[in-house]
């Protein structure tokens, strides 16, 4: 009797690995958006940097500028311009 209490009933289980694999599948899928945001905030913060040069327009590479840019990824380049045309620099 008290071996079949301890036995957790298999619906139970399977509803811990549906739960388990979901949370896994939004973890990768966050990871990934993520990712794409940072590279093409990154490309677009080169880019405006690269272009940017001939007219004395560029920002700052550095741990808070990057950091911006790939948690908002091309917002994040949007909001470092504004910055920097307010005259706040990061």
């Amino acid at each position: 009797m008290v071996a079949e209490l301890l036995l957790i009933p298999a619906w139970i289980l399977a509803i811990v690995a549906l739960l388990f694999v979901a949370v896994t599948l939004f973890l990768v899928a966050s990871a990934r958006k993520l990712l794409e945001n940072t590279v093409l905030g990154l490309i677009a913060l080169l880019v405006i940097n690269l272009l940017g040069k001939s007219v004395g327009f560029t920002i700052g590479i550095n741990f808070v500028s990057i950091a911006v840019t790939a948690i908002l990824g091309l917002a994040g380049v949007g909001l470092l311009i504004l910055l920097h045309i307010a005259g706040i620099k990061p």
